[in-house]
């Protein structure tokens, strides 16, 4: 792949991500006045309350997506000019020589993993649970949008 096909490609990547972005940070407008959440105030969520939050973590999964499977490698491989080398890294790998470009800490990404797989695992029928780990993740909102952010500066300088 040459690297203005690269380019073009990480430039769709970075024009999603920042749709996510645009998406949560309205969603969160719409969520000010409601979060924290607790077990009550989970339950008594109405309508709005309900898609606004949706939303939330809706893009916040797709950004997380988008910078986790496509992002970083693509930034990696055009670093590095060397796409097989990428390819077959291991995410842990990528997320280390991420690490070390100031790009994302690794215990940090692994963090937003895991509480988003808590997300997972949690079901509308444990109100309490649910309205920890939804606050966890909006607690996240500005980590995953900062690594993004630095993702997107470091492309800026390397492309």
């Amino acid at each position: 792949m040459t690297r203005e096909i690269l380019k073009e490609k990480i430039e769709r990547i970075l024009y999603e991500c920042d749709k996510h972005v645009l998406r949560i940070s309205q969603a969160v407008e719409d969520l000010k006045s409601i979060m924290p959440l607790n077990k009550q105030s989970y339950v008594d969520l109405d309508k709005d309350a309900i898609q606004a939050l949706d939303q939330f973590l809706f893009r916040f999964a797709k950004l997380q997506d988008a910078i986790g499977r496509k992002l970083f490698k693509q930034i990696l491989i055009l670093k590095e000019d060397d796409a097989l080398l990428i390819n077959n890294m291991t995410f842990i790998d990528i997320l280390n020589s991420l690490e070390k470009l100031d790009i994302v800490k690794t215990k940090v990404w692994q963090r937003l993993r895991d509480i988003r797989n808590e997300l997972a695992y949690n079901y509308d029928d444990e109100p309490q649970e649910m309205a920890e780990v939804i606050n966890k993740i909006y607690e996240e909102k500005e980590t995953l949008i900062d690594i993004y952010a630095h993702a997107k500066v470091y492309y800026e300088k390397i492309k």
